[in-house]
This record gives structure tokens, sequence and C-alpha cells, in this order.
């Protein structure tokens, strides 16, 4: 009865969510029909309200007109709107010295449109500080118009009714509303006014970036298309003027630096990369000579602080919102050139040291040069020039690579000619005119092998800051650390893995220029998708559908694991106990966290009705014993007829529980093999559990002896032998029994009993051996089978032989008394 009971629980559990979700949406229903547009005031009849009514209305006059110069106090959001004009009117300027943006390089318009999304981000800020007074006011002329129109309706009232009528009383209270009315519009007018002065440097924001998204735009469009004079075409030289020195100087001038407000706004996230890479700076140089330091940071004790740099500026840079080009530029020096030191920690080759060095030289220059606006006729001829020469030098290197290698070639020597053939291909692109290509193949091939270096390290270091983690004293005094400790350190290892490689390949989308941030590419996954009947499943609901499931799998370990090793040796519980509650715990986790997915994913339960009509036909016809096996598992679980460990016989098959399933449950034989035993056979059949109450069990041992010996002294000597055996049990006392009187021997059977039934057949052989000893040393005899051998009808001359002469008596005998003679 309290297994039902157990299992109904059960079922109750896992459908808690479902009613719970029922519930909410009956709630939300309800007060969907409770929050009903409010009532007409009723005017009150008589004249008897209207002096308390009055003081009433006075003092919440006195309350309104406080709030409302509240509202107004727009002192903060005007010196904000000013400061925005300003920034607008300087941009504004810029541009117009800049020119048309269709001649601006990559980084330039990046750099642009940075600062003028930040622009936009900060005035939809102003509207929204603008919005919320506003709306409060809104509420509170409206509800002043409906005192206006209640007192109103109440006078007429009361002249209707020929009733002594208190002018003054209504005089002041129409005052007092008015009063209110005007100051409340006076201070929704000016509101007004600076949400318009918002709104009108919003369009001219929004004019400027769609100039800049067109110019954007446009580049990626012309990336197959030749947008310049070719190195063969007479027009390319025409272009190197002294003019171009002008517009060098210019282009210098132009590139503004870090403003100062930059600094302003973003001083806190500069100084928390500057105090994180000091942090780890001196924790690591005092771990050079900790001999515990996981093996994926042997490399970064030589570099100490690069490694501190490299680190914070890694991990916290994707928190500046819009960085400008200088600073980007800044940020992509220090990061390339602290990755560049570290990795000379790990690489022996000479070779790798110097390619790593020599493409770090040249991605900064040309991202120092895009950023300073270098005019295109002398840009491509950098590129050129770099592209051309580069191309020799790396197969030279490759080339000595492959003959220290003797011959062979390795990853890195077809790095080197991959890298090598889009150089090339760069060249031929810039010599014929294809100068949009072949900055993109240059500029993104080299961004591409620094991202990935830059992604490695940081697996790398976060590797070995798991595993330093993991092996702290402090963490290791925990059970659940030391039980489980790896594979959580796995798992981290795991998940860390794929956001590296996951924000590495979105970020690798933005290099190559399909898209214009990490945030954008993001985006435009999250919005891909398919229509499902009425709903339409994208892929944000399945990666959160997918992450919810994630999570409530790793919270059921976690917990589990902190049960096995935490609270259950504390509370001492039985081993069937303890994988019955994680079983159980590890499911309901796991069903909660599937519909909270569903959820999530925006499918409604109610969808299931049809599903579970056919689920339950499916159980009618062909589910049956599928079926029957779960509600089997969850009878095992809750009624623990067998537990893992236990010893049990099916169909004459000795065994050990392994493992007990919702469907099968795995039983480890003698000979190690394993038995799949559906959980329905084990509710229904007939199973001997040797160790369901206790592990005691008894040992029977028959013993033969002679006829003719001592019986007394057998049963003495069997005692003995079952009390000098240490695995005997002293309660229940061994007995030793005399059982027949058999066809060769005396029968006896000694009976003891061992607190440990998987020691059963060795206790019986070792006391089998002590009885035979014993018998030996005090002569009783163990016999042979005995029988005895009746021959008839045999030859006389066979009977001469064993016997002489007894052949001849046979013949001298009669018939019958041959018959009756034993052979």
């Amino acid at each position: 009865m309290w297994a039902e009971r157990l299992i109904i629980a059960f079922i109750l559990l896992l459908l808690a969510p479902a009613v719970d979700l029922a519930a909410h949406a009956q709630e939300s229903e309800q007060e969907a029909v409770a929050v009903s547009p409010p009532q007409e005031k009723t005017p009150p009849l008589g004249v008897a309200e209207v002096v308390p009514r009055l003081s009433s209305l006075t003092e919440e006059a006195g309350t309104a007109l406080s709030r409302v110069d509240t509202l107004q106090d727009h002192r903060a959001v005007t010196a904000l709107l000013e400061q925005e004009r300003g920034r607008q009117e300087a941009l504004q300027k810029r541009l117009a010295t800049l020119g048309d943006p269709a001649g601006w390089s990559i980084e330039r318009l990046l750099d642009i449109r940075g600062r003028l999304v930040e622009q936009r981000n900060a005035l939809k800020g102003l509207v929204d500080m603008i919005s919320q007074p506003l709306a409060e006011l809104d509420r509170l002329r409206t509800a002043w118009e409906e005192n206006k129109t209640f007192w109103q309706d109440w006078e007429k009232q009361v002249r209707e009714q020929k009733l002594p009528l208190p002018r003054d009383a209504f005089a002041k209270a129409g005052e007092t509303i008015t009063t209110v009315l005007e100051k409340t519009n006076q201070a929704f007018s000016r509101l007004i006014e600076l949400q318009t002065s918002v709104t009108t440097l919003q369009e001219k924001n929004l004019n400027d970036l769609n100039r800049i998204e067109a110019s954007l735009d446009a580049m990626r469009r012309k990336t197959f298309t030749r947008t310049a004079p070719s190195f063969f075409n007479p027009a390319f030289y025409r272009q190197f003027k002294d003019t171009l020195r002008a517009r060098v100087v210019e282009g210098v001038q132009e590139s503004q630096g870090i403003s100062a407000g930059y600094f302003r706004d973003q001083g806190w996230l500069l100084l928390l990369q500057a105090g994180v890479a000091l942090v780890l700076g001196l924790f690591i140089r005092r771990q050079r000579h900790t001999p515990e330091v996981a093996a994926e940071w042997h490399f970064i004790l030589k570099h100490p602080w690069a490694t501190g740099l490299f680190a914070a500026i890694s991990a916290l840079s994707f928190l500046y919102p819009t960085p400008s080009a200088w600073w980007r530029v800044s940020l992509w020096f220090l990061v390339v050139g602290s990755a560049s030191i570290l990795i000379t920690g790990l690489l022996e080759n000479r070779r790798k040291i110097f390619t790593v060095f020599f493409l770090a030289a040249l991605f900064l220059v040309s991202l120092l040069l895009q950023t300073l606006s270098l005019p295109q006729p002398l840009y491509r001829l950098y590129l050129a020039v770099v592209t051309l020469l580069s191309v020799p030098l790396l197969l030279q290197v490759a080339r000595r690579n492959r003959q220290a290698k003797g011959g062979r070639s390795d990853l890195f020597v077809l790095f080197l000619q991959v890298l090598s053939l889009l150089f090339l291909t760069a060249f031929a692109a810039q010599a014929g005119g294809y100068s949009v290509l072949a900055s993109r193949l240059f500029e993104s091939s080299l961004e591409t092998v620094f991202l990935w270096l830059v992604a490695a390290m940081a697996i790398r270091l976060v590797r070995g800051g798991v595993e330093y983690l993991f092996s702290r004293p402090l963490l290791q005094r925990s059970r659940f650390v030391r039980r489980s400790g790896d594979e959580l350190a796995r798992r981290l290892k795991s998940l860390f893995d794929v956001f590296v490689v996951g924000y590495a390949g979105f970020y690798l989308c933005v290099v190559w220029g399909l898209v214009d941030s990490v945030a954008q590419a993001w985006a435009r996954l999250l919005e891909l998708g398919f229509p499902w009947g009425e709903t339409f499943i994208s892929v944000q609901m399945v990666l959160l559908a997918a992450l919810v499931i994630y999570l409530s799998i790793v919270l059921s370990w976690v917990l589990r694991a902190l049960l096995e090793w935490e609270v259950f040796p504390r509370k001492g519980m039985d081993r069937g106990v303890r994988d019955s509650i994680k079983k159980l715990l590890h499911y309901s986790l796991v069903f909660v966290g599937f519909l909270l997915a569903l959820s999530l994913a925006g499918i409604e339960l109610k969808n299931f009705a049809v599903l579970a009509g056919a689920f339950g036909i499916g159980i009618g016809f062909g589910l049956q014993n599928i079926v029957n096996n779960f509600v089997s598992g969850i009878i095992l679980l809750f009624e623990r007829p067998i537990k893992v460990g236990d010893m049990v016989v099916i169909e004459n098959e000795w065994g050990t529980v392994r493992k007990i399933g919702l469907r099968s449950t795995i039983v480890e034989t003698i000979d190690q093999s394993e038995i799949i035993v559906p959980n329905s056979d084990l509710v229904s059949q007939k199973v001997t559990n040797w160790t369901l109450s206790t592990k005691m069990a008894r040992v029977v041992l028959p013993v033969g002896v002679a006829y003719g010996s001592d019986l007394a002294k057998v049963l003495g000597l069997l005692l003995a032998a079952a009390e000098g055996h240490e695995a005997v049990v002293k309660e229940p006392a061994p007995s030793a029994i005399f059982t027949a009187f058999g066809n060769s021997s005396i029968d006896f059977e000694l009976r003891v009993w061992i607190a440990d039934i998987s020691r059963r057949q060795v206790v019986r052989s070792e006391l089998g051996q002590e009885v035979d000893r014993l018998f030996r040393e005090e002569g009783v005899e163990i016999p042979f089978p005995q029988r005895d051998l009746h021959l008839r009808s045999l030859d006389n001359s066979l009977l001469d032989r064993v016997a002489p002469g007894r052949g001849a008596r046979n013949q001298a005998m009669p018939a019958e008394d041959q018959s009756k003679e034993p052979g």
C-alpha cells in the first residue's frame, strides 16, 4: 500500500509543473477579467459632503503640485541634450570635412558608425528619461480632468435639486483643479518640447547612420568588382601627384585620437582591465616555483606580465560598447603583442616563432595605416609590395622547415603554403584593380590567424586555471570535489571550449565582412527558423530549450553527486535507498527541464492533447510491454524488493544486481556475464533474493563416514572444524547432525552460518578441507561407494581361472542349486 502511495506521489510530482502552468494561466485570465476599465464616478447627492470633499481635494492638490514640480525639473535632461547636440555638431563638421563616405576606408567607416551608434544609444536613453515623467504627467492630468468633471456634475445636480448651493466651496474646488491642470499642462508642454528636440537629433543621427551603412553595403558588394585602375593602366600612376602628400597629412590630422569623454565613460573598464592584468601578473610570478602547476600553465610562467595583459584584454574587451578606431587599434596592439610573446613559450621551432612575429608586424602595420586613412594609391602600393615580398619569404620558411623534418610536410608547412597562395591571390587582385578584394584577402587572412591564436591561448589558459582551482587544498577537503572534481572540471572545460570556439566563429564572420559585429551575427542566427503550425520555431527557441535541458541534466548530476558524497555518508543510508532517491531526483529534474524547455519554445501543453490520445491508443496496442516495464521499474524503485548490490537467483542463475533502470535491470552473473531482465519479470515472476533483509546465509556441508566409525567423535570433529573457521558466526551456532544410513556410508551434515553470502562457496571449500584434515588425523575413514555384484550363467572355465576346482563343483551340483550360488 505504501509503495502505491509513493508511486502516486511521484506521478503528482512530475505533473506539478503542468498543473502550475495551468494554474498560472487561470490566474492570468482572472487578472485579465479583474483589470477592467474603471466605472464612472457617480456624484454624491446632497451638500453634506461638499466641505469634507473640498478639504480632501485641497490636500490632493498640494501633493499633485509637489509631484509636478519634481517632474518638470528637467535640468539634467537639458544638460545631456546640450551635450549630445554639441557632439552631433562636431560629428557633422567632421563628416563635412571627410567628404563622401564612398571614398573612405573600412576602418574609418567602422569608426564613424561606432560613434553614430553610440550617439543613437545616448539619444534613446534621453527619450526614455523624458517619456517616464511624460507618462506620469499624462496620468495626473487625466485624473484631475475626471475630478473637474465630477465637481461640475455635482454642482449641476445640486442646482437641479434646488438645494442650498455652497457657491464658495464649489468655486474654490474649481480654482484648485484649474491650478493643478494649468501647472500640469505647462510641465507637459515643456517636456514635449524637449522630446521634440531629441527626436530632431535622432532624425539627423539616423540619416548619417544610413549613409554610413549604405557605404558599407556598397563596399561589400564591390568585393568582386574592379574599383580602381590596374597597375597596367597609366591612370594608376597619374594619381601620384604632389597633392598625395597633402592627403596623407590631412588623413593623419583627420584621424581623431581617443577623446577624453570616452575615457570618462569607459574609464571604469580600463581600470578593471589594468587591475586584472596586475593581479594576474603578480599571481603567476608567485607560482613560478610551485610544482603542482597544471601542464597547460607551464608556458605562462616565463611571461607573467604578458599573460596578465593578454587575459585581461581578451576576457573584458567585449564589454566596450562601441570602441573608437584608435582604441580598437590600441587593444589589438596589446593583445597581439602579448599573444606573440606567450607563443614563444609554447614553440620551440624558431621558424614558427619568426613567422608569428612577422605576421604580427604585418597585421599591426596594416591596421595602423587603415586607421590613418592612407590614400588609396599608397595603400594599394603598400599591399602589393608586402604581399609580393611575403610570398617567397613564407615559401622559404616552409622549405627549410620541410628540410629539418627530413623532407616531410606537416601542418605548419601546409599553413605557410595556403597563406602564400592567399597573398599571391591578393597581389594579383591588387594588380588587376580589385582593391577591395585584395584588401579583404590580405587583412582577413592575418586577422583569422591571430583570431585562432588568441582563441587557442584563451582555451589553454582557462583549462590550466580550472585544473589549478580544483587542485587547491581548500577544495580538496570536500569529499564531493575529491570524488567528482575531475568530472566537474571536464564539464567546465568543455563548456568554455564551446563558448570560445563559438565566439571565435562569430567573430570570423566579422573578419571576412559577412556581418558588422558579433552581436549582429548572433542576432541573425537567432532569427533563423521555420513555421510549425501556428508557431514559428526559431533558433533562439531551440537554443533556449536545449540550454534549459542541459542545465537540468547538469543540475541533476551535481545534486546527485553532492548527495552521494556529502549527505548519504552522514545519514548512513542503505545503497538501495540512495539509488532510488538519486534516480527519482534525476527523472524529476529532467522532466521539469523538459516542460520548461517546451514553455520557452512557445509550445503550449494543450497542444499535446492529441499526442496524449495517440499515445494512449499506442499503449493499448503496441506499447503494453514498455509501459508495463516502466511502471514495474517505478515499483522496484519505491518498494525495493531488490536493490543494487543484492545477490539474486533468477531461473537458477546466480548473480548480483548492478543497475535498476526504468525499463530493465542488469544482473551480473558469477561468470561476469550480464543478464538484461525486464522489470515486469522481476515484479511478476519468482525471484530469490539472498540479501533482501540480511547478507547472512547458511552453508551446508554433507559428509559420509564408514560404517563402524565412532559417531560421537565424528560429530565433535565436525563442530571443531566449524568453530575454528573465522568466517563462521557464533550466533546462530554451528550444528552437526546425523542424517541417514547410506548405501556406502553413515551420512552427516555440517550446518554453519556466515555473515556474507558472497563467501559461500569459499567457506564451503575451506570447511571441506578442514574436515578432511581432521578425519585423517583422527583416523576416521571416508569410504568409497560400495556395491555387491551377483554373477550368473558364467562358463565354468572362467570360474576355474578365478577359483580352481570351483567349476568342477558347479558341474556336480544340481541346476537349481547353481542358480543360488553367489557369483
